[in-house]
Order: structure tokens, then C-alpha cells, then sequence
């Protein structure tokens, strides 16, 4: 963001109005978010952080809020672009108090008080390390005030650079980023302390941004709208793919009804589950809308003998979704092995992934794998914790060592391509933490990619679909009580409703 504000100077965006762009996005945002409020408390910090709340409450009070203004130091020593917004402030009737003793954070307890909301403009991005002195104590004071909190670009005591928390920090309800998102924004524990989200454009040329980006991308609901076009009038079930579900072992049906159920809910045309001969019947009773196509078993688990029939089916299909409860039989690790030779997209999920612990580069090819932090650990030979503390990085080594898409699942799911660019998932709830909800996905996936999408397009809208139909169930559920089925239920309804907003 540094190198983009300059760039963006040097050719000719003058320093006050990206400053002043930045207090004007953020005022607007507020003011949209919270019509009632009459009175606000404003705390602005030191440099660029210290102007954008001077001029949020310059534009604060000329709408006619009161506005009580406290800063980090006496508005006599601001420099520059913010010396200036601090002259208009004065111009403008507004008197700051600066915080810098204990009868002062008094006031500043007491304007909280009376508050209708905060604006937190205390630090912004660039903080790398914990929150110290008075603005601790400030923060500290937001957050105890229990009034809503409108943070500028990032909420103070957040790193903007990462997801970890470095200290204490504002909680917000309300972050209006400045430009671009920050990882801060997206990922988690730090996303949590962020609340809604919401970009403003200060004028910085969309180039310069790209140009200095990190590889990161956000999903937005009109990417995954662009990919889900209204259906022809004349348009028949052979148009919308042909989808293999290879799944199932004793113990385990459930997982390849629930992937092929996902698969029907996310509009695929047609889906077939492979499954030991042994299981047919019960996925026809679960889901008569699948068909089946029974293969050669070893004590209840898809064998090593099956391998050529399957290879033959699967010449009819479009995608094939692998793994959901195959197990880990010594026979369905050799069929799995053979079965990378198909030459159509494939969808590895679960036990397709255990198959090849350690050996990533066995998936080279059209592929879309989805790990949860446990397999990818298992497949990049490191632990879970080491695979959390580096979301983005680990799924980009897996997507360059595998030479797939992979979907690294888990709050705020990545995609990543073998490039390196990663798309970060905004939606979800923890509501969709329960057994089964992967194997939905997965059938999600292979949906998309059997209807003609990309990896890449296919994994992230369908992330963005099932996280989406998990926040319109937990509208009624809550956090918890979830069955996968419910969720697969849900998916055709939150794509109308995706689809209706862009009409």
C-alpha cells in the first residue's frame, strides 16, 4: 500500500485528496451503516492515521454530528498532509483533546460514554508491534465502551500484513479499508476483530494496485454470479455435465450420497456413483435421482481388481469426484493410483488424498484437490500447526508441487494455483462444521467443473456457494445442529438468490 500511495503521488493524485478520499469513503460508509447516530467520538493517531480522523471529523461535524475529537498528541504537531487537515479541523470549529495523561483518557471514557458510536483511527496499516501507553489504554477504553466501532483501514492494534493477533487491539463492527483489503481482513484470528468490511476507492489507479499486489485475491459475489448465468429456455440435463462420484466403503456410504447429493443441488446434469457393488442399493434408496454403477469390491471397500472397469466408465463422464469414505485398504490404494491415470478432471477429496501422503506431485494434471489442514499436512510431510500458521504459503507450495487447484478448506478457505495466486473464500459459518459438509463441497466442485468451469473457477465458486448456503442456514440454526444434507438442500436457493440480486 506504501509503494502504491507513492506511485500513485508521483503520477500526479495529490497526498491531500488521497487523504481526503480515504476520510470521505469512510465517513460515507458510516454514515450508511448508521443513520441515527448524533453524536461520535473520534480517536486519530499519530501521521497519515492521525489525518484521516481529522478529516473524518471535519466531514463528521459538517453533517452535523457532534463530534468529540481526541488524538495522540496536540494538533499543533502534525505535519504535512495531516498538519493540514489538522488547520481545517480547528477551521472548523472542532477542538481536539490529546490523550496524553490519565485526567485526559478520563474525558475520553466520559465522550465514549455519551456516544452514540467511535470512529478508531488510532493506527493503520504498517503496526508490526503490540500496542503500548496511551493508545493501548485507548483501545482498551473503545472496547470497554460497548459502543459500535467504525475502524479506518485497519482497527488499531491489528498487524495489517497478517492474520495473527500481535496484541491487544479494537474490536470493530464496522472496518472501511482503504483501496485494497489487507490480509488482516481475511484471515482469521484476526479477521474476527474486523467486523463488516468495506472497501473504499480513495483514487489510487487499479494498476498500481495490481502491480504491487501479494498474489492474494477476494472472492466477491459477483465473481461467482458472473459464473452461474441464467439456463437456456431449451437447454436439457445433457448440457450441465456428466459426473462421476467414485466413493464408499462399509461404514462409509454416506459420504458418496452426500458428494453426489451436493453434485445434484450444485445442478449437475447427471451423476453417477461408482461405489462397491455391495452399497448400490442403499445409495438408490438415499438418492434415487443418482444412478449407480457397482465395481468390484474386497471386504466392503472398492478393490484393486476394479481399476480397469472404472477407467472404461469413466471414458462417458465430463469429472469424476474421488475419495469421499473410499478408506485406506491396500486394494483401493492401488485402484486410487491407477485411477490418476484418467485423462478427465478429477476432484480428490479425503481418502483420495490420504492415498498419496508425501507424494503431491502424483496429482499432476487436471486436478482439484481439497485438503482440510490435517491432509495437506499429511501430503507436504509437516504438521497441522505448521500448515495454520501459513494458510496462503502452504496451499501455494501444495498447488506448485502437485500441479493442481487445491482448495484448502477450513475458515476463510484459499484456492491456489499452481502460479501461486490465492483466492481467499469470505463466506462461511462455523455452523458448517459438521460431518459430511466436505463431501458436499466436493460434489459442489465437481458440478461446476463437469459443466465446463476452469479448476480454478469451479473450486472458488463452489467454496463461495456452500459457505454462502451455510450463512442462510445458520439465519435459523445458529452455529451449531447442522446435517450435510440440509446444506446440499440449501445450495439451489442461495444461487437464486446470487443470481436475482445480479437481475
Amino acid at each position: 500500500m506504501r509503494a502504491a500511495d507513492r506511485a500513485a503521488i508521483r503520477g500526479g493524485v495529490p497526498a491531500l485528496r488521497l487523504m481526503e478520499s480515504a476520510a470521505r469513503g469512510l465517513v460515507e460508509a458510516l454514515l450508511a451503516a448508521y443513520p441515527g447516530w448524533k453524536r461520535v467520538a473520534v480517536g486519530g493517531g499519530l501521521g497519515n492515521s492521525g489525518g484521516d480522523a481529522l478529516a473524518a471529523a471535519r466531514m463528521l461535524a459538517e453533517v452535523g454530528l457532534a463530534v468529540s475529537l481526541f488524538t495522540l498528541k496536540d494538533l499543533g504537531s502534525y505535519r504535512n498532509e495531516a498538519g493540514e487537515n489538522a488547520s481545517r479541523a480547528r477551521a472548523a470549529g472542532l477542538d481536539a483533546i490529546p490523550i496524553t495523561d490519565r485526567r485526559r483518557e478520563a474525558l475520553l471514557r466520559r465522550a465514549l460514554a455519551d456516544a452514540d458510536g467511535v470512529v478508531d483511527a488510532l493506527f493503520g496499516t504498517g503496526l508490526a508491534r503490540p500496542l503500548s501507553g496511551a493508545a493501548a489504554r485507548a483501545a482498551a477504553a473503545i472496547n470497554r465502551s460497548e459502543r459500535a466501532v467504525v475502524s479506518a483501514d485497519v482497527p488499531s492494534g491489528l498487524s495489517s500484513d497478517s492474520g495473527g493477533l500481535i496484541g491487544p487491539c479494537v474490536r470493530a463492527d464496522l472496518t472501511v479499508a482503504f483501496a485494497a483489503a489487507k490480509p488482516c481482513h481475511v484471515f482469521y484470528p484476526a479477521r474476527q476483530m474486523c467486523g463488516r468490511l468495506i472497501v473504499a476507492d480513495i483514487g489510487i489507479p487499479r494498476r498500481l494496485l495490481a502491480a504491487r499486489g501479494s498474489g492474494l485475491k477476494l472472492a466477491e459475489s459477483e465473481d461467482v454470479r458472473r459464473l452461474l448465468p441464467p439456463r437456456a429456455v431449451d437447454s436439457h440435463k445433457g448440457d450441465f455435465g456428466r459426473l462421476a462420484v467414485i466413493a464408499g466403503s462399509r461404514g462409509k456410504a454416506g459420504a458418496g450420497i452426500l458428494a453426489a447429493r451436493g453434485a445434484l443441488r450444485a445442478g449437475a446434469g447427471l451423476v453417477t456413483v461408482l461405489c462397491p457393488r455391495s452399497l448400490e442399493r442403499g445409495v438408490v434408496a438415499a438418492l434415487p435421482e443418482a444412478m449407480t454403477r457397482g465395481l468390484p469390491e474386497e471386504d466392503g471397500a472398492i478393490g484393486r481388481e476394479a481399476a480397469e472397469e472404472a477407467l472404461e466408465a469413466l471414458r462417458g463422464f465430463d469429472a469424476a469426484v474421488v475419495g469421499p469414505g473410499l478408506g485406506t485398504a491396500r486394494g483401493t490404494l492401488l485402484f486410487l493410483r491407477s485411477l490418476l491415470t484418467a485423462r478427465l478432471p478429477l476432484v480428490c477429496d479425503a481418502d483420495a488424498l490420504n492415498a498419496f501422503a508425501g507424494r503431491p506431485r502424483a496429482f499432476a494434471g487436471r486436478r482439484v484437490l481439497t485438503p482440510h489442514p490435517g491432509e495437506a499436512a499429511r501430503l507436504l510431510r509437516v504438521s497441522t500447526r505448521d500448515v495454520q500458521a501459513d494458510r496462503a504459503g502452504a496451499a501455494r507450495k501444495l498447488a506448485k508441487m502437485s500441479g493442481a487447484v487445491v482448495l484448502l478448506k477450513g475458515a476463510a478457505s484459499l484456492t491456489a494455483t499452481p502460479e501461486g495466486e490465492v483466492t481467499v473464500n469470505p463466506t462461511g459459518t462455523p455452523l458448517l462444521s459438521t460431518a459430511g459438509s466436505g463431501d458436499v463441497l466436493a460434489g459442489a466442485i465437481g458440478a461446476f467443473v463437469a459443466g465446463g468451469m476452469s479448476p480454478e473457477r469451479a473450486a472458488f465458486a463452489a467454496a463461495y456457494l456452500h459457505g454462502a448456503a451455510g450463512e442462510r442456514l445458520a439465519e435459523a440454526l445458529g452455529d451449531a445442529g447442522l446435517l450435510a444434507a440440509e446444506l446440499a438442500d440449501a445450495l439451489p436457493s442461495t444461487r437464486a438468490a446470487l443470481t436475482a440480486r445480479r437481475r
